[in-house]
C-alpha cells in the first residue's frame, strides 16, 4: 500500500486564487455561521475584513517591491485550514497565507523591517483614523469602531512574537518599534 504524502497540506497556492481564498477563509473565520445572511457582508465585520487583510498584506508587497525585493501574495493550504478550524475557537488565528518576499540581490536590513512592519502599521493607521472618524460622525460610531477594532485585532494577531507571524520578524530587526507597535495594537483592542 503507497503512502500518501502530505505535499498538498504544504503547498502555496499563486495569485489571484490566494486572494480569494485568504478573505473567504478569514470570513468564516470570524463571520462564523452568519456568513450565510446577506446583511453580514455590510456588517462591520466583513468590511473590516475587506479593509484590514487587503490593506495589511498589499502594504507588504508594496513596500518589499519599493525596496527592491520580489514580493507576492499566496496562501498556504496549511493556514487556510488553521484559519478555518479557529471559526471554532474563541480565538481566532488568521494566517491563511503571507507576502512572500525574496531579494533580487543584497537587501538592506532597513528595508525588510519596513516591509514587514508595513501590514500591522496599515492596520493601527486604519484603526486611527476610524477611531477619530467616530468621534466627527457620531452617527456611524459604532460601525466605524467595529471596522476599526477588527483592524487593531488583525495588527495585534500579527504582532504576536511567534514564528512566522511579522511580530517575530520585526522583533529580531528592532525591538522597539515592535513594543510600540504591539502596545499601540493593544491599546485600541480596549479603547475602540
Amino acid at each position: 500500500m503507497e503512502r500518501r504524502s502530505w505535499k498538498i497540506v504544504f503547498a502555496e497556492i499563486s495569485e489571484p486564487l490566494s486572494w480569494i481564498l485568504g478573505i473567504l477563509s478569514i470570513t468564516i473565520a470570524l463571520g462564523g455561521f452568519q456568513i450565510i445572511n446577506l446583511y453580514f457582508y455590510t456588517s462591520p465585520i466583513f468590511v473590516g475584513i475587506l479593509v484590514g487583510f487587503i490593506s495589511h498584506e498589499y502594504m507588504h508587497r508594496y513596500l518589499s517591491r519599493k525596496y527592491h525585493m520580489a514580493s507576492r501574495y499566496t496562501a498556504n493550504v496549511l493556514g487556510v485550514l488553521i484559519t478555518l478550524v479557529s471559526a471554532l475557537l474563541p480565538i481566532k488565528l488568521l494566517m491563511p497565507g503571507y507576502v512572500k518576499t525574496w531579494t533580487l540581490g543584497p537587501a538592506s536590513r532597513k528595508g525588510i523591517l519596513y516591509s514587514v512592519a508595513g501590514g500591522p502599521i496599515t492596520n493601527i493607521v486604519i484603526a486611527s483614523i476610524l477611531f477619530i472618524a467616530s468621534f466627527v460622525l457620531p452617527i456611524y460610531s459604532s460601525f466605524l469602531r467595529s471596522v476599526g477594532w477588527v483592524n487593531a485585532y488583525i495588527s495585534l494577531f500579527n504582532l504576536i512574537p511567534i514564528p512566522p507571524l511579522d511580530g517575530d520578524k520585526i522583533l529580531r530587526l528592532d525591538i522597539v518599534l515592535w513594543a510600540v507597535l504591539f502596545i499601540i495594537s493593544l491599546a485600541f483592542i480596549f479603547i475602540i
